[in-house]
This record gives C-alpha cells, structure tokens and sequence, in this order.
C-alpha cells in the first residue's frame, strides 16, 4: 500500500530584465514581501554565511552605500507555517537570477504562491521563469510516468550556468516569457496548446499547465504537463532532454536550433 504524498517543495524562478541595484525597484520588490504578513521575511543577508534579523531601512542603507560592495541579496523566512529562502543579484546581466525555495507551506497557502510570484514578476519581468510545485519523483524512475515525473522537475530547475548553453528546460507548473524569448515561439503553437496562456501587464505571458494548479492531483498535473510539452516540440526552443538510462536518475540538456541561432545572434556565451 502505498503512502499519500505531498509536494516536497516549492520554488519561484526567474531571469529578471532590470537592475534591483535600483532603490525604487527594490522598494516595489520588498513591498511584495511585506504586503502579506506570512512572506515577510524573518533575515537576511549579503552571502548565505550571513543571516540577520530582517530590517528594511538596513538593507536599503547598505545597498546605497558607495563604500559596500554588495552583488547579492539573501532573503529567508523561518515560520511553522511558511519557511523559505533565496536570493537575487542587485545588478543586470544575461544571468542575472532570482530563486527562492518554499521548504515548507502550509495547503491553504498554495494559492497565495502562485499569487505571490505573479507579483514578483510584474517587478521583475522576467525573459524566462518558472513558478513550480515539486510533487517527489521516483528515483531510480522505474515507469515511463515516473521518468515523465522526473523530467517535469529537471525542466523546473533553470540555473544561470546553463541558461545560454542549453536554453529554456520546458514548462513548469507556471511558466513566464518575457518579450524577447517570447518572439522565438511560434504563435500557432500558444493559440493551440491545451495549456492556459495569459498575456500580462508588464508585457510578457505565463503559461499554466493547468486551471488552479494549486488544486490538481499529482497524476492529473503530470498528465497536463505532458500534453502541453507535446504541443511545443514542433517549435524546437526547449532543451532536448538525454536520459541516462544505465542510472535512470539524472538528465541532461541540449540546446534545440532555435535557442542555438538565438544565441549566436545575440551574444557571447
């Protein structure tokens, strides 16, 4: 008999398309954090070694300072009810990242995270992110679901180290583009997927693989995932993925054609 299981994590990533060195832009992201009560955030920090009690004016005063070189921003909340941490670069770049890792949320808050990081990217705006809930995969993956399951959350793990090698892994729970990589998709493709796309405010789309994901069974997402992931494989943007099948543990990616000639045209990797 097997056990009920429920998400082992959660996480908000993005590649933002400003500079949160910016004081007024820094303020609108921390007003995010402070405008409901269970994100705010209980320390923070200028490296992971560091972690002290949460003070705005702190941050802000240290950030401003001439003499202070500080690239990054650690946030972190230790609360029964909701614990996360994470970080940001201050400065703009090609892999300039914003990530934070919900270890623990309480079910009634899974909502509020989705809301939570739709706010984080009206600031942000980002080229390319994710809001993802991590249901445990298999390991070694066994079935063709639980190799599915495992490759859902590869693709939810975008990293600054391999963003301009392999490019966008493929969908997450809740995906953004931003207006650049938005120009690599086929529109074709956006109007036909069985996914939820929604053009946003600040100029980009999220794609949702499911109506209130939040609510959806752990088989019932897989399931979405997979038939949304299918429409996009004509369009060749998302990694290809390679199974290590001796181990049945890891993946890696390839970068398709269109993410190759994107970055041959663009830049300098």
């Amino acid at each position: 008999m097997s056990l009920v299981q429920s998400p082992n994590l959660f996480t908000i990533a993005m590649f933002p398309s400003v500079k949160l060195r910016e004081i007024d832009l820094l303020n609108k992201l921390l007003d995010i954090f402070e405008q409901d009560e269970k994100f705010i955030p209980t320390h923070w920090g200028n490296n992971e070694l560091v972690r002290l009690d949460y003070n705005r004016n702190d941050i802000l005063n240290i950030i401003s300072a001439k003499d202070i070189g500080i690239s990054e921003l650690y946030l972190y909340r230790n609360q029964s009810r909701i614990e996360y941490s994470g970080r940001f670069n201050l400065d703009l770049s090609f892999r300039s990242f914003f990530e934070f890792d919900f270890k623990k949320m309480a079910t009634e808050y899974w909502h509020s995270f989705f809301k939570f990081s739709d706010q984080c990217a009206e600031i942000l705006k980002p080229r390319y992110g994710i809001a993802h809930i991590f249901w445990p995969s298999v390991i070694p993956w066994e079935t063709e679901t639980e190799k599915l399951q495992r490759w859902m959350n590869f693709c939810s793990q975008p990293a600054p180290v391999n963003l301009g090698v392999s490019g966008p892994l493929g969908l997450s729970t809740r995906t953004y583009f931003g207006s650049d990589i938005l120009t690599l998709i086929d529109q074709e493709i956006l109007k036909n997927t069985p996914a939820i796309v929604t053009k946003l405010k600040w100029g980009g789309i999220c794609i949702d693989v499911a109506e209130k994901s939040w609510e959806v069974s752990k088989d019932d997402l897989l399931q979405k995932w997979e038939k949304a992931m299918n429409s996009f494989e004509k369009n060749e943007l998302f990694a290809v993925p390679k199974f290590n099948q001796k181990n049945r543990r890891s993946i890696s990616f390839q970068a398709n054609k269109i993410w190759e000639n994107y970055i041959k045209s663009n830049l300098e990797v």
